[in-house]
């Protein structure tokens, strides 16, 4: 009998290892189904995020190229506005008499740009009266320029005195060709802009550009294995090719190009291709780059041999790891199943474990669900907490009214809402023992009759031993005849009271609200009618709406008065105008005030504003003025309406000087800022942080504060300023670099010559460099 109760605890074992094993392998199963879903999405989106930033490199490489050519076009258009190239163009004999010396005079004013530009080889300026050529230090003529300083294999002097001549050039670019400069061969692009008059040309400026500069600009692009670039002017033709090794030919048609840019596939001599282009908005050049496809994705298929690897490394482990895991979780659920057996000796009817342990927990629910029912019992508690909340107003929000609805098993959304409050009277002769024991029968009683009659209509809340709040609760339709409804309940609960418990019910009854944050108004309401009906010892109920109106009593309480000053020297006109209407509404139209006490209100409204205004630094006189003119006006409705316009007035004035004062102290904090930076910029710590910390303000705040009023990022600006310091110490100074960087608030020279060439185009030793060439 033993072998056999252990041979099927062994088959058990086996079936509960087999159920735990199986879930993990077909949820490991299910993973890779769908890992193999996101990586077919994931290829298709790295695919077109390659071919995405290939497109973007080269509209950055474009975007550049096209900033260089304004760049010279900037240049050519003031050399052609210099006053002595204006005047030598009707020069025709240049040695005879005091021409001589305006060549002179031109050889030592022309200034030499690729000092400042390194994309500027050199420049070149040529006459067509006098036929010489002038650059900066030198001047030759026609022929003995063209023989022996720039010889163009392709074009030679006959050719450019025609080109200079017969044609007036704006910002025309000659194709890259071969130019023998001094005697040394280059790759040169020749940027024309000719100076005179459209129809009368006087000669051309011609500036080099080193085709390796340009290469340079898109050395960001990789050509490689069959790859090749070209650059295009707007008629289709060669301006320049990109990489070694290219022909003169094209060797795609330009035709199947469609829109501003694009991404083309197709083989071009047997091999597939991936050719990118754009083309210029500013001179429309066509930027074409032509890459195997293969190339262009390489990392796609790079991370497709990673994917396919750690899947396969996946696959292995995961099933390792279910096997595992399966034989770690069954061991717990056993001894699970032997402690309940140990614990509770019972005989499990299931076929295994798993079911046994079903059995079990089915009875912790039945246990839980009878803890439920007691905890239910709780919630009248629960509720009478809530409604003590609502009618104390201790909900700043609607919001969080109806959240905490949900915990008390309640749903008053979307309705209307009423408070009465009943006194119980008919216990005024003293009290005992016993008579308070049958208080406390009685209220209960009294309660339950309340309760009763409300049915579904409202709930009942002890407020004092023989008082209760009730509220009623009405859908909107109901509102309309919401007085006669509850007059109706009141009076049956009236009757049933006088009759059963022999006590005379006195009702308060307050106005509708239509949220659960207004409930704590229209309770305070009845609060005030029941005492009245109490002070003048009537039966019945009395509303609030019925009581007498106050003649005799302005309202403007103190903390009113106190949120008023605030609002107006922070200067928030909007809500300083809903204060004084509010005000406006309680004391002339809702309130049926003697001219007295009108008075009164508006002596103690400008007596709020004499507190005001001097803690603006603002001039009393004029409210003294309008005061002495209240206390001799007519005693009419009208003066009196006209006073409260002129205190609105006063105040809005109050609100402007106060947005004044605001823009003025806004003029002065970045004055401090700037000035504070152009004293310690030399400081390696300065930065947003620190500075924010010294102006005690946020660097939040300071950073949205200086791009408004300065239009520059806070980090823009004090890197500007450092560098315009370190230009001004590499011209003026023997400083090395690195000391310089060391004075302008650097820490890291390596730091300062990233920046100063991001910013300048050469490192700060070039920049050195050329300066003393320059003046040496």
């Amino acid at each position: 009998m033993l072998i056999k109760s252990d041979a099927i605890r062994a088959k058990g074992r086996h079936r509960l290892f087999a159920r735990l094993l199986i879930p993990y392998l077909v949820f490991l199963i299910f993973a890779m189904l769908i890992g193999w879903m996101i990586y077919q999405k994931t290829i298709v989106l790295i695919e077109r995020e390659a071919t995405e930033s290939h497109m973007n490199l080269l509209e950055q490489s474009k975007d550049v190229l096209d900033r260089r050519l304004e760049e010279l076009a900037s240049i050519t258009q003031q050399l052609a506005a210099d006053t002595r190239i204006i005047q030598f163009q009707p020069v025709v004999n240049p040695f005879i008499g005091t021409n001589t010396y305006r060549i002179m005079d031109m050889n030592k004013s022309l200034y030499d740009y690729k000092l400042s530009n390194n994309f500027v080889f050199n420049y070149y300026v040529l006459f067509k009266n006098s036929e010489m050529v002038f650059t900066p230090g030198a001047s030759y003529t026609y022929e003995h320029f063209f023989k022996t300083v720039a010889n163009y294999n392709e074009i030679d002097a006959k050719k450019w005195s025609s080109l200079i001549a017969n044609q007036f050039h704006t910002r025309h670019m000659l194709p890259a060709q071969d130019v023998t400069l001094q005697g040394i061969p280059y790759s040169m692009l020749t940027y024309l802009q000719s100076i005179g008059y459209p129809g009368s040309p006087q000669g051309v400026i011609a500036v080099m550009i080193d085709q390796r500069e340009i290469q340079k600009l898109f050395q960001g692009i990789h050509i490689s294995e069959g790859g090749w670039a070209y650059i295009l002017d707007n008629e289709g033709k060669i301006i320049s090719s990109l990489s070694a090794g290219t022909g003169t030919d094209l060797p795609f048609d330009i035709k199947q190009l469609t829109g501003s840019k694009g991404v083309i596939e197709q083989e071009l001599d047997a091999k597939p291709m991936m050719v990118t282009y754009t083309k210029s908005s500013y001179n429309g050049w066509t930027y074409l780059v032509g890459q195997p496809t293969s190339v262009v994705l390489a990392k796609v298929r790079y991370i497709q041999k990673i994917i396919f690897t750690f899947a396969c490394v996946f696959l292995v482990a995961g099933i390792f790891i279910a096997y595992v895991l399966a034989y770690r979780n069954s061991r717990p659920l056993r001894k699970i199943v032997n402690m309940i057996l140990e614990k509770t000796d019972a005989l499990s009817q299931q076929r295994d474990a798993l079911g046994f342990i079903g059995e079990t927990v089915s009875g912790l629910f039945q246990n839980n669900h009878r803890l439920q029912a007691e905890i239910s019992q709780q919630v009248p508690l629960l509720r009478a907490a809530y409604f003590q909340r609502l009618l104390n107003g201790q909900f700043v929000s609607a919001r969080d009214a109806d959240v905490l609805l949900k915990h008390v098993g309640l749903d008053l959304q979307g309705m209307s809402y009423m408070v009465t409050i009943v006194h119980l009277r008919g216990f005024d002769n003293g009290y005992s023992s016993d008579l308070l024991e049958e208080l406390d029968m009685k209220r209960v009683l009294a309660k339950e009759t309340l309760r009763k009659s409300m049915d579904y209509d409202g709930f009942v809340y002890d407020i004092a031993d023989d008082q209760f709040a009730v509220l009623f609760i009405y859908k909107e339709e109901q509102v309309g005849f919401y007085k006669d409804y509850v007059e109706q309940k009141l009076k049956e609960t009236k009757e049933n009271i006088a009759e059963q418990l022999k006590l005379v019910p006195v009702y308060g009854m307050g106005g509708v609200c239509d949220s659960l944050t207004g409930i704590s108004r229209s309770y305070e309401q009845a609060r005030e009618a029941l005492n009245a009906q109490i002070w003048n010892n009537k039966e019945g109920g009395l509303w609030y709406d019925e009581l007498p109106t106050d003649m005799n009593h302005y309202y403007f309480p103190q903390d009113v008065e106190t949120r008023l000053i605030h609002l107006a020297k922070a200067g928030d006109q909007t809500e300083v105008n809903y204060v004084l209407d509010e005000l406006y509404r309680e004391n002339f139209e809702h309130r049926h005030l003697s001219i007295s006490v009108m008075k009164l209100f508006l002596f103690e409204m400008w007596g709020c504003l004499v507190k005001l205004l001097p803690q603006m630094e603002l001039d009393l006189q004029n409210v003294y003025n309008q005061m002495t003119a209240l206390h001799g006006s007519n005693d009419s409705y009208d003066s009196m309406c006209k006073n409260f316009e002129s205190i609105k007035a006063t105040f809005q004035w109050v609100c402007d000087n106060a947005n004044e004062n605001k823009k003025s102290q806004n003029v002065e904090l970045i004055e401090t800022i700037i000035s504070l930076l152009q004293n310690s910029y030399m400081d390696s710590e300065l930065c947003l942080d620190k500075v924010a910390d010294q102006m005690r303000i946020s660097k939040v705040y300071l950073s949205q504060f200086f791009k408004e009023q300065t239009g520059i990022n806070f980090s823009d600006y004090l890197e500007n300023l450092r560098m315009e310091q370190a230009k001004v110490l590499l011209h003026s100074t023997g400083q090395t670099v690195n000391e310089i960087s060391e004075h302008v608030g650097y820490s890291s020279h390596s730091t300062f010559s990233r920046a100063f060439k991001r910013l300048h185009g050469v490192s700060p030793t070039v920049y050195k460099k050329l300066i003393l060439e320059k003046h040496g």
